[in-house]
């Protein structure tokens, strides 16, 4: 075994810490989860951590998979009160940290999946993610969150971006009301306005005529039942099989597109409606190239801490 190196997934809410022995396949363990209300500072919740463990006088390499664009020295988490110094994180560990996007290492974890991991939704049936193909991960939770995985030789590159804030582009009556809906309420309007747990809400607020619900699950479980729900989820699912397409278009995704996050595993069955396929494809002269291209959703839940486990062995 390898070197013990720490990984952490560093989200809005919390942040889960694990240890590996370094070694590119193995599994994340010692894993336990903090809440940002209950530290300060991520560093605190470091320390914490190191403590639990016994390894608070250990000199550990690190990589962080974090929220938010992982660029310079101080890295602000997306809609969270904790920032990330990496010169901190260094002090503590003796070691500089590499930090990546959460989806980043969403899209690196699935290197180390078997097929089993993944649900596959309509059209080809997913491959294994290796090197010579291209791929495009979407992650779907409290944001939006989108990365690329890039054939380079015999590797596989991670690229890293912000496509989740790309402007949003209404093309059925349904997402016109919501765009008229978010301009009135004077909010910026991007696609993880509506691809988001917040933008289930929101939608819901827009298609009802101004109607509140407290949770999306009460959205997502309703759906079939009450005609609003209904509707939202409808919405959802086409603009995402929209986005979806484009995002393969953009990357050259020609090998898979995944979909992961606890709103894509909660809706998978929504996601085997036509419509999802159906705005994946509708792309003009591309269309037979999409049509070729694998979808599926990935039902693991610690794609980032294992995705930055691998990227210890792919640096």
């Amino acid at each position: 075994m390898g070197e013990v190196a720490l990984v952490a997934d560093i989200g809005r809410q919390s942040v889960r810490f694990g240890l590996t022995g370094g070694d590119a396949g193995e599994a994340p363990r010692d894993i336990r989860k903090f809440m940002t209300a209950e530290h300060p500072t991520f560093t605190s919740a470091l320390v914490a951590y190191l403590g639990g463990v016994g390894l608070q006088d250990a000199k550990l390499p690190s990589v962080l998979a974090v929220a938010g664009a992982a660029r310079g020295d101080l890295i602000n988490l997306t809609g969270s009160r904790w920032y990330i110094s990496l010169s901190g994180v260094e002090a503590v560990l003796r070691v500089r940290p590499r930090a990546l996007n959460e989806c980043a290492a969403n899209a690196l974890a699935l290197t180390r999946l078997s097929l089993s991991a993944f649900a596959p939704l309509h059209g080809p049936p997913p491959r294994p993610v290796e090197a010579g193909g291209n791929y495009v991960v979407i992650g779907t939770g409290t944001g939006l969150g989108v990365a690329a995985l890039i054939s380079s030789g015999d590797r596989l590159v991670p690229i890293q971006s912000e496509a989740g804030h790309i402007a949003f582009a209404p093309q059925t009556p349904d997402e016109k009301i919501f765009a008229e809906h978010c301009h009135k309420k004077g909010i910026a309007l991007d696609v993880e306005t509506l691809l988001s747990a917040p933008g289930l809400l929101l939608a819901y607020e827009a298609l009802s005529g101004g109607k509140h619900v407290s949770k999306p699950e009460d959205i997502t479980r309703n759906a079939g039942r009450d005609p609003t729900s209904s509707a939202v989820m409808k919405m959802f699912v086409e603009h995402l099989g929209a986005f979806a397409g484009d995002l393969a278009l953009a990357f050259g995704a020609w090998d898979g597109v995944y979909l992961t996050g606890p709103i894509a595993r909660g809706i998978h069955p929504q996601l085997m409606d036509p419509g999802f396929r159906r705005r994946f494809e509708s792309k003009a002269a591309f269309r037979r190239h999409l049509s070729e291209v694998p979808t599926a959703v990935v039902t693991r839940n610690d794609l980032e801490l294992v995705g930055a486990a691998a990227a210890l062995g792919n640096a």
